[in-house]
């Protein structure tokens, strides 16, 4: 999988962030996170890669037709279960998998892995919480959703029930409105049995992310890595 690496400033890396980008972007629109947080925390993500992934180029059936990078093709502008693309939702969960082995062939710890996401990403992030073979440090799903529920009950394990999840979400988000977010977490803390899931309100915040929603990501990124 092709995408941005920003190795770590401090060699030998002792962890990983791994952020997926939303429909119609690329890896390098979430670069600035990495020089945020080594900003913010020399410390902490000085000795972290991150890794910003890119998704395939598919047609987007939503979007007329229209080739863009997606991790998964949207039927219609809608993220209920039946509008959205299960197959290629669980291949590019199997991507974002052979991402995370590969961070562990290179010495990486598990448990000092972080996957994030933002809108379709943050889906994509919040879907590995069931699905991995490792137990990993933490989740972070911005503007998140969960878009195929009974394909994941079928699918889920237990090894990350206990791994801290961070949703941030928008009360104006007129793209995957709130109400989609809160079902997420009840799907993952009811279906799941996910434990820690922290969900965060931002009042006013549309479908994008602010200060305050970096700030709390940040925090939330040094508690998991300092465990």
């Amino acid at each position: 999988m092709n995408g941005l690496r920003v190795a770590a400033k401090v060699q030998p890396a002792r962890q990983t962030i791994i952020f997926l980008h939303g429909l119609g972007d690329t890896g390098s629109g979430w670069g600035f996170l990495a020089q945020y947080l080594q900003q913010r925390d020399s410390a902490t993500f000085g000795q972290t890669n991150f890794v910003f992934p890119n998704a395939p180029e598919i047609h987007v059936t939503a979007n007329g037709g229209a080739l863009m990078p997606a991790w998964f093709d949207i039927l219609e502008w809608d993220t209920s279960i039946s509008k959205i693309d299960g197959d290629g939702f669980m291949n590019s969960l199997s991507s974002i998998e052979k991402t995370v082995k590969q961070e562990i062939d290179k010495g990486i710890k598990p448990e000092n892995i972080i996957i994030g996401g933002f809108s379709q990403g943050a889906a994509l992030a919040l879907a590995t919480s069931v699905t991995l073979p490792w137990k990993i440090g933490g989740i972070v799903s911005l503007s998140g959703f969960c878009s195929i529920p009974g394909i994941l009950k079928q699918h889920k394990n237990s090894i990350n029930v206990k791994t801290p999840v961070f949703h941030g979400h928008g009360d104006m988000d007129p793209v995957v409105p709130i109400s989609l977010g809160k079902k997420a977490k009840q799907f993952y803390q009811e279906n799941c049995g996910i434990q820690d899931y922290e969900f965060k309100v931002y009042s006013g915040m549309a479908h994008s992310t602010v200060p305050d929603e970096l700030e709390d990501l940040a925090a939330f990124m040094r508690k998991c890595l300092s465990l």
